[in-house]
C-alpha cells in the first residue's frame, strides 16, 4: 500500500526533531535530498538510488524515518551499482534513535559518479514514514516502493570522505584491505588514495603517475619492474612514498630482468621530500625496452607506504610484494639519459661462458632455456623458490646442447620471482625469472 500526502507541521516535527546526524570529520561533500514536501509510508521494501559525490570513501549512510515497529524490524543497506550488499543494520524498537536509520563507520571506495543504492525494508509488521519531495529538480536518484517506480525521493544523506593528495591515512596505515584489494600478503595492507602527479628530468622518462591507492608494506621486500624508453643509462627514479618509518636504513637494488645488480644502495626517510622518495643511480647501462626493476629490503618493523594505481595488464610492469605479483603498479618515474653504442659496454658472448637465457620471460605454464656450455656428465637444470629451494628438475646430457630445454610442468607455480640454475660439476651459474 503507498500512501502519499502533503505533511502536517506535526509530521515535519516528528520527522525533524534531529533531521540529520553530524557528518563525521573528514567528509568534504554529502549527497543529500533535503525538498520535502511530500510523505512515504512504507510497509515492505523501498528502494533510493544515487549517484557519488566525489571520489574516495562512502563513511555513512542516513534516511530520516518515523518507525512504527510493532515488534518487528527495519533492515537497512547499501548496493552498488551490480546490486551486491557492501553494508547493512538492522533496527529494532531497541537502537532506534526515534528519527533516522543509518549505516556508520563505512569504508566503501567510491570514484566520482559511481551509482549506488539504499535499500530499506520493513519486516514482521513493523512500517515506517519517510519525507521526500516529488519535485524532479529535486531528485538525486530513482525512488522505488516494492519494485514500483515511484517520482519521488526519499529524505537522505550519503557522507563521501573525499581522497587527499597528503594521504593522512598512509601515516597510520592499520587497516586491512576494505575489500576492494584481494589476497593482498600477510605483510602488506591497502587504502584509498589520491591522484599524483611524478615528472623526473632526463632525455625521457619512464612513469607510472597515476594512483587510487596506497599499499602498506611491513617489513619483507617490494619489486615493481617497468620498462627502460631508451637505450642508455637510467639516471634517477622517484617514488611516492607518503610515508617511510624513521629510524630504518631501506636497501635497494635496481635489477635486470634476470636478477643482475645495475645497481644498489641505501636511502632512510630523511630521503623523502613532500611525499617523494629521490634516488640518484650513479651507474648502470640499459637498452631500449629493456625490462628492469627496482627492489626495496624494508627492516624488520619498519613499514613504507606506496601509491599505487590497480592494473588489468602489465603494461607499464608489474608489483611484487615477497615474491607475490599484485595486480598494482607503484606510482613512480624513472629518468633516462639516452646513450649512443659506444656508451653502452658490450656484453659478454665467451663461447666458453657458462650462460643461461629464459624464454618467454615472465613466463606462464612452459618455458625453455638456452644452455651456452660445456655440459659434464650428471648436470642439472633446476626452478628454485625465493628460498632457493628446487621445485622442478630436469638432468642434462652431457656435451654442447644444440636446442633449448623446456620446461613443460610450471602451470602449478604461483606467479612471483624465481631462478633458474645450472649446476655443471663444480660450476654454477643462475638466473632470475618471473611467473606472471
Amino acid at each position: 500500500m503507498i500512501r502519499s500526502f502533503s505533511l502536517s507541521l506535526a509530521l515535519l516535527g516528528l520527522l525533524f526533531q534531529t533531521a540529520s546526524a553530524a557528518a563525521p570529520q573528514g567528509d568534504v561533500c554529502k549527497v543529500e535530498q533535503d525538498h520535502i514536501n511530500t510523505a512515504i509510508y512504507v510497509d515492505g521494501m523501498m528502494t533510493q538510488s544515487f549517484r557519488v559525490c566525489s571520489k574516495g570513501t562512502i563513511s555513512f549512510i542516513e534516511v530520516i524515518a518515523s518507525v512504527d515497529f510493532a515488534g518487528g524490524q527495519v533492515d537497512i543497506a547499501i548496493m552498488d551499482d551490480t546490486f551486491t550488499k557492501r553494508a547493512m543494520q538492522t533496527y529494532t524498537a531497541d537502537n532506534y534513535n526515534g528519527t533516522s536509520i543509518m549505516l556508520e563507520n563505512l569504508s566503501i571506495p567510491v570514484l566520482q559518479n559511481d551509482e549506488f543504492t539504499i535499500a530499506v525494508r520493513a519486516t514482521l509488521g513493523a512500517s515506517f514514514v519517510v519525507p521526500g519531495t516529488d519535485e524532479p529538480t529535486n531528485f538525486v536518484g530513482g525512488m522505488r516502493l516494492d519494485g514500483n517506480v515511484l517520482a519521488k525521493n526519499a529524505k537522505f544523506s550519503a557522507g563521501v570522505r573525499s581522497a587527499t593528495p597528503n594521504l593522512g591515512g598512509a601515516q597510520d596505515g592499520g587497516d586491512k584491505a576494505d575489500g576492494s584489494i584481494n589476497d593482498l600478503p600477510s605483510n602488506a595492507m591497502s587504502r584509498t588514495a589520491a591522484g599524483l602527479d611524478l615528472r623526473v628530468q632526463g632525455d625521457c622518462s619512464t612513469a607510472q603517475s597515476e594512483a587510487n591507492g596506497v599499499i602498506n608494506v611491513n617489513g619483507g621486500t617490494f619489486t615493481q619492474t617497468f620498462y627502460s624508453c631508451e637505450r642508455g643509462r637510467i639516471l634517477e627514479a622517484k617514488v611516492a612514498t607518503p610515508f617511510v618509518e624513521e629510524g630504518y636504513t631501506f636497501d635497494y637494488e635496481l635489477l635486470r630482468i634476470n636478477g643482475d645488480v645495475i645497481t644498489s644502495g641505501t636511502f632512510t626517510s630523511e630521503d623523502v621530500t613532500d611525499g617523494e622518495l629521490h634516488l640518484i643511480f650513479d651507474k648502470n647501462s640499459i637498452r631500449k625496452g629493456q625490462s628492469v626493476a627496482l627492489k626495496v629490503t624494508c627492516p624488520e618493523g619498519a613499514r613504507i607506504a606506496l601509491l599505487a594505481i590497480g592494473v588489468a595488464n602489465a603494461d607499464f610492469g608489474r608489483l611484487y610484494v615477497d615474491g607475490q605479483s599484485l595486480p598494482f603498479n607503484v606510482a613512480m618515474a624513472a629518468g633516462l639519459k639516452s646513450a649512443t653504442a659506444n656508451d653502452v659496454p658490450a656484453l659478454r658472448n665467451a663461447q666458453d661462458d657458462l650462460t643461461l637465457g629464459a624464454f618467454p620471460n615472465p613466463f606462464a605454464d612452459a618455458l625453455n632455456v638456452k644452455v651456452t656450455a660445456e655440459l659434464k656428465e650428471g648436470a642439472l637444470l633446476q626452478v628454485l623458490d625465493h628460498q632457493g629451494v628446487a621445485l622442478k628438475t630436469l638432468s642434462l646430457p652431457a656435451g654442447k646442447l644444440d636446442s633449448p630445454v623446456r620446461f613443460d610442468d610450471l602451470g602449478d607455480l604461483r606467479p612471483g620471482i624465481y631462478s633458474l640454475r645450472l649446476l655443471n660439476g663444480r660450476e654454477a651459474t643462475s638466473l632470475r625469472i618471473l611467473k606472471n
